[in-house]
């Protein structure tokens, strides 16, 4: 029996999938990079509202880091601030199975205690 061609069809049925899963690997890093990014920008953003000028200063962290007012609420409490973002980013891949883009949500409540800043996460994606 001839068994040359075994391995050419082995690997242009292979070469695909393993195309399809460094592109899933790339778009979640991609999410995984923008979703850190943004939760560490809402935390500064708290920082700045209880250190500073409140919600001036909070709105001013967000605009300089291109954040929009649309994207966001805030809700303020007696000593306590929650910010939720909704931010939307393309897929890189995802096109290719007709996804194009992805929601990422941040939902962070800081909480002054004896004077330290306490954050923590709420409900998040």
């Amino acid at each position: 029996m001839n068994k040359k061609g075994q391995t050419l069809i082995l690997f242009v049925i292979l070469i695909p999938i393993f195309i399809t899963l460094i592109a899933l690997v790339v778009d979640i890093g991609s999410m995984q990079f923008t979703y850190q990014k943004l939760k560490g920008v809402v935390d500064e953003s708290i920082k700045e509202y209880f250190f500073k000028d409140g919600i001036s200063s909070l709105q001013a962290t967000m605009q300089y880091n291109d954040i929009s007012k649309n994207l966001y609420d805030v809700t303020e409490k007696e000593n306590e601030v929650t910010v939720h973002l909704n931010y939307e980013i393309d897929s890189i891949f995802g096109k290719l199975i007709n996804i194009t883009s992805y929601d990422i949500v941040v939902t962070r409540t800081g909480t002054k205690v004896n004077g330290q800043i306490v954050i923590e996460k709420g409900a998040e994606k």
